[in-house]
């Protein structure tokens, strides 16, 4: 299946140009299933979007947008955001990390006081999550895909696009639907809902849905005692209700919780151990695989792993409330949209990859430990684990005010405003019973000054974390914005429109850095006289070189403000043609990296001035066709590269602004029906990023011993040049009911994790195909689907994370995967 991975582009483009399909711009068939007919298939005349908040035809929009509604989502089998990014030109998203990027644009980090470049909105409420848009079709009534900036139509910035994810809606007339998925891992999902009218006004919508996935399907652990590892067990309520006053003045509220408690493993340590060294340059804690004898089954197989710590996360506390009220005064429509979300989540992985628990040392030599041999000098349990927290609450309040009627002149105007409360605390410790000197020493290390004296206190460190870095972050944003569009001859429309923003950001860090070195006791003792015991090492204020002793805390804040703004011009020569160009700016607020005591912590805004043309043709009945070209002149992208520390061997993550980048690119989307039967889908995107402007060389923390090279000339990070997405629907008619044949077919060209263009970095071409069929009984109110996803059980990469710089212990390249060969059942049952 790698056949296409060698064709050109140029090919390429030839191919989606003559071979029409796209899952974005056209909707599937304007029957439900209940209506279900041999001609089902049938292109709609037109595809309804709120992209510019209000309800326009899609092609009538001088935007890029994407749209993937729940009827296609069913039919192609679209369950994941990992879905989306693969029928999205130019549209990436990391699973694993939970990052959107569009066009090269989003965000390279998660550590707070950094935003995203992709906003998401839940029926108008901003989240910086995507958890949303994860919801299935049964939930959601469609997702709507903007490329490019989004903000003067939206209040919250949104520098590289933006998601609009629209619910299902409460019905007058009593409906429900119970749905059961089920695949060969043992995994399922159960959900339904019900839906209907209270009064003749008010109506409510209640859904839930209940999916655990029983064993961990994406890795085998060979480790003996973590056999049967994988659980996910996530539950999902939500609650809608909708009072129609009039015909124009209505209120929306929708309730949502959910909670998860999973085990699973998300990525894979690749290379081989790393046997030699106990202590690596930089290193705070012993190397977990030295002298290890074992070897390291992802060397040969890349879905096997020996651990002994199982990975897990936790989302707890999630309460979310969505208002939305709009009524009309004097041809002016008002609306509001207000919400408030809760959460906190944990998470925990093994940060070692190995399944070493005690390592002895014995006259100066270190190794495995020996069960037989009890005379060791030295003992420690290099059983290492990473502890991600995230305790945050946000709302917002957002009104907006649009002339009632389109006409020849239309306008919006809004305010908005956003606040946040975010607690991230990021810890790495040793996971001991502390027997081991190592587990004794880290619970009372020892505090050295910045001149490297000792100090007669410290801080206890009852949890052995040998790195501890918090961020507490208090956000308040602002914000106007507006935009008119005048329609000057009877087929040529100009659109303008401004945002101005505001964001006030403080946060408070913390950082601390306990070193154990068993491998020269006297001089970690500083002659104190310790003896056999080797003791640990508070290092904070030694390698920044701060007053006093201990842990360290400090307080940053700062305000960034910006305009931004939109003008664009659009023709419509017929009924079934728009061509249009636009120019339009977007900004990420400058921001934080709270945690990490860098020494570069702050960054400035982060802007795009990106300019467009575009086609959305429909030059047959049966056929749609659109082609979007860009190029992004992108200043002061964001970007988290580790540094070593002034005079020292260690390395922190610093926040840095890259002076100037450029991408230019083509992205091509088309549908065709040339029968009644038949439906053909393709999406192409072509992407050149370049850095084209540095202000300083830098140092790859992932292969510390190359010298400083200019990032000038490489790649923007997660940015495949060829993406491709073919699909298609075949409609059987039978004597009962319908059966629909779906096939998809998604290549992605390679692509850097890191700014640094290496191969450590690099996650290689990939490519997947799906199939799925749906058999629909007449009535259309029992529909079973089978479903085979990765047929061919390709290694579709999600990102790999190179941690062979300094400050590691050890750890080689970490890579992360899309899921394996996945095949099962659903049944979908409406009354």
């Amino acid at each position: 299946m790698r056949y296409l991975g060698l064709c050109s582009s140029t090919a390429i483009v030839a191919l989606c140009a003559v071979l029409p399909v796209s899952a974005q711009t056209v909707s599937e068939p304007t029957e439900t299933p209940a209506e279900t007919s041999a001609d089902s298939v049938q292109m709609q005349d037109r595809v309804m979007v709120t992209a510019q908040r209000r309800e326009e035809d899609l092609n009538d929009i001088p935007v890029a947008v994407t749209v993937l509604d729940d009827e296609q989502r069913d039919r192609m089998g679209i369950r994941t955001i990992e879905d989306f990014a693969n029928f999205t030109p130019g549209m990436n998203f990391s699973t694993s990390l939970d990052r959107i990027s569009l066009r090269g644009v989003g965000r390279l980090t998660n550590i707070i006081g950094s935003d995203p470049g992709v906003a998401t909105y839940n029926d108008g409420f901003y989240t910086a999550s995507s958890a949303e848009a994860s919801k299935t079709p049964m939930f959601v009534e469609r997702v709507e895909i903007l490329r490019g900036p989004q903000g003067t139509l939206y209040g919250r910035n949104s520098v590289g696009g933006a998601l609009n994810v629209v619910s299902k809606r409460p019905t007058q007339e009593f409906s429900g639907e119970v749905r059961g998925t089920y695949d060969q891992h043992g995994g399922y999902i159960l959900e339904g809902f019900v839906s209907g009218g209270i009064t003749d006004k008010l109506s409510a919508r209640l859904s839930y849905q209940y999916g655990p996935r029983p064993i961990d399907y994406s890795f085998e652990n060979v480790n003996p005692g973590m056999s049967d590892e994988g659980a996910l067990d996530r539950n999902l309520l939500e609650l809608q209700l909708q009072y129609d006053f009039t015909d124009t003045t209505e209120l929306w509220f929708k309730y949502s919780h959910a909670n998860w408690d999973d085990h699973f493993r998300s990525a894979n340590l690749r290379g081989a151990y790393a046997t030699g060294e106990v202590m690596p340059s930089g290193a705070l804690v012993p190397n977990a695989a030295f002298g290890f004898t074992g070897t390291n089954p992802g060397v040969s197989d890349p879905r096997k792993i020996n651990q002994n710590t199982r990975s897990s996360q936790t989302l707890d506390d999630n309460h979310n409330f969505v208002v939305n009220f709009k009524t009309q005064f004097g041809g002016v429509d008002v609306k509001y949209v207000g919400g408030h979300s809760t959460y906190y989540y944990a998470q925990e992985i093994d940060l070692d990859y190995t399944p070493v628990d005690l390592v002895a040392t014995n006259a100066g030599t270190l190794g495995e430990f020996v069960p037989s041999v009890t005379a060791f000098d030295y003992t420690y349990n290099p059983t290492y684990i990473q502890e991600y927290i995230e305790d945050k609450t946000y709302y917002s309040n957002e009104v907006t005010f649009s002339n009632a009627e389109a006409g020849v002149f239309n306008w919006i105007v809004g305010l908005y405003q956003y606040h946040e409360e975010f607690y991230q605390p990021i810890t790495q410790y040793q996971d001991s019973d502390g027997t081991d000197n190592m587990g004794a020493a880290m619970v009372a290390p020892l505090c050295l000054s910045a001149v490297g004296a000792p100090q007669a206190s410290c801080e206890a460190n009852p949890r052995r974390a040998f790195y501890a870095g918090t961020g507490d972050l208090e956000i308040d944003s602002y914000a106007i914005f507006g935009q008119a569009d005048w329609e000057i001859l009877p087929d040529v429309k100009l659109t303008a429109g401004l945002r101005y923003g505001i964001d006030e950001k403080t946060g408070v860090e913390g950082y601390r850095l306990v070193n154990w070195n068993p491998t020269n006791p006297d001089a970690n003792c500083f002659n104190l006289g310790c003896g056999a015991f080797t003791p640990a090492l508070d290092l904070s204020r030694l390698l920044t070189g701060e007053a006093g002793s201990g842990p360290l805390t400090r307080t940053l804040s700062e305000e960034f403000d910006g305009l931004t703004g939109r003008l664009a011009i659009d023709y419509k020569p017929n009924d079934d043609t728009l061509l249009f160009a636009s120019y339009s700016r977007g900004l990420k607020s400058g921001g934080f990296n709270l945690g990490n005591w860098a020494e570069s912590p702050m960054v400035d805004n982060e802007v795009v001035d990106a300019f467009e043309i575009g086609l959305k043709s429909r030059p047959v009945s049966q056929l749609q066709f659109n082609a979007t070209g860009f190029f992004y002149d992108y200043k002061d992208a964001q970007i988290p590269i580790s540094v070593l520390r002034t005079g020292s061997a260690f390395s922190t993550a610093n926040f840095f602004n890259i002076p100037e980048s450029q991408s230019l690119g083509l992205e091509l989307e088309s549908s065709w029906f040339p029968t009644n039967w038949l439906e053909f889908n393709a999406t192409y995107s072509w992407l050149d990023t370049e850095i084209t402007k540095t202000d300083r060389l830098f140092n790859d923390p992932a292969t510390p011993a190359l010298d400083l090279v200019d990032l000038k000339g490489n790649r923007l990070p997660r940015t495949s040049e060829n993406q491709l997405a073919l699909s298609t629907l075949f409609d059987i008619p039978i004597e009962k009911g319908d059966l629909f044949l779906a096939g998809s077919y998604i290549y992605r060209d390679s692509f850097y994790s890191s700014i640094f263009n290496t191969t450590v970095s690099e996650s290689p071409s990939f490519d997947r195909v799906d199939l799925r069929a749906t058999y629909v009984a007449p009535g259309g109110n029992i529909t079973v689907i089978g479903f085979v996803r990765n047929v061919f059980d390709e290694l579709g990469y999600d990102g790999v994370a190179a941690q062979t710089g300094s400050g590691s212990a050890g750890f080689g390249r970490i890579e992360s995967y899309t899921t394996p060969r996945t095949y099962g059942a659903e049944i979908q049952f409406k009354f």
